[in-house]
């Protein structure tokens, strides 16, 4: 059969940095999508630990080559002068052999099936529908530069779905010349601003998924309201908006926020006694990071002091 046969599966980017909040994402997927292709985008090469998981997660590595092919865009249409790493592989997913598909950050526990939203996308005219917007992408004067010119509202790139070849290599090619003249308007490290810039200046259509299944929530980050249902068995918001996944976007391990979510979904499958454990270490970790934390601010706290001490 063709490489590029009809079918859905779901792309990852993550490397062995990412350990921790893959083992939660793969453990949680898995849980309500035992069958569904899952192909990760490594991040970078460093993938020896992640490669240990294949077999029993059952989920296929990009090879570097093709991963890499549009590492030298990044610097030049990056926001700021930081490096953004392997951020810019997610264009890869695009080109790739699922015909629909969803990308998922690392960061995000998985909590239901997606066969309906998956299905519902394959019957819609949009070429990308996101899970969460974001009105951070863009510097401000230049937000309402493209809101003016697009009509479109910006959508956090860590979660969407897509059809390959929504966008062609010769697209992000263009829009990678144009952008490196206007990056100053960009205001997020990463991908994020330039995969927006893309989508909404070659005018694809763009929805979010609640306009798909009206039942889902508007905002899956985990900073957000929102509890578990018994009755319903899954995570709502205050409007009983349904969670398919709960974000954990610009969170760090161990000090993110509901940690006991994280917990939940990262011990799934491991027995009492390893639960336990992970638990009690995970926790120890998370003191140490916080008291670290604080003593960085106390520092520098008391180092401006100083220094305004001395002028006077």
């Amino acid at each position: 059969m063709p490489a590029h046969e009809t079918k859905s599966g779901v792309y990852c980017l993550a490397n062995d940095t990412a350990w921790e909040w893959f083992q939660m994402f793969i453990r949680s997927f898995r849980k309500f999508n035992p069958t569904l292709p899952l192909t990760v985008i490594p991040y970078n090469a460093a993938m020896s630990r992640l490669k240990t998981l294949q077999a029993e997660f059952q989920f296929s590595i990009m090879d570097e080559s093709t991963a890499s092919q549009f590492d030298a865009i990044a610097s030049r249409v990056a926001a700021g002068m930081e490096n953004p790493g392997g951020t810019f592989r997610k264009l890869c997913c695009f080109l790739g052999k699922y015909d629909t598909f969803l990308f998922l950050d690392s960061d995000i526990a998985v909590t239901m099936c997606f066969d309906e939203i998956l299905a519902a996308f394959a019957c819609s005219p949009h070429d990308l529908v996101y899970f969460d917007t974001d009105l951070l992408v863009f510097k401000p004067e230049f937000a309402r530069q493209m809101m003016a010119e697009h009509q479109t509202f910006s959508f956090n790139s860590g979660a969407f779905l897509c059809r390959r070849m929504a966008i062609s290599e010769s697209e992000i090619l263009a829009a990678v010349a144009a952008g490196e003249k206007i990056r100053s308007g960009f205001a997020i490290w990463g991908e994020q601003s330039f995969l927006n810039y893309l989508f909404q200046t070659t005018r694809r259509r763009l929805t979010h998924v609640n306009m798909l299944l009206p039942e889902l929530t508007f905002k899956p980050k985990v900073w957000m309201p929102f509890h578990y249902d018994v009755k319903c068995r899954c995570y709502i918001d205050p409007e009983e908006g349904r969670f398919a996944l709960i974000h954990w976007a610009g969170e760090e391990y161990p000090s993110m926020k509901r940690p006991e979510i994280f917990l939940e979904y990262r011990t799934l499958g491991l027995p009492p006694a390893e639960q336990e454990n992970y638990r009690r270490t995970f926790y120890y970790h998370r003191l140490r990071s916080r008291a670290q934390k604080f003593k960085r601010r106390l520092f520098s706290k008391l180092k401006k002091m100083t220094g305004q001490t001395a002028k006077v």
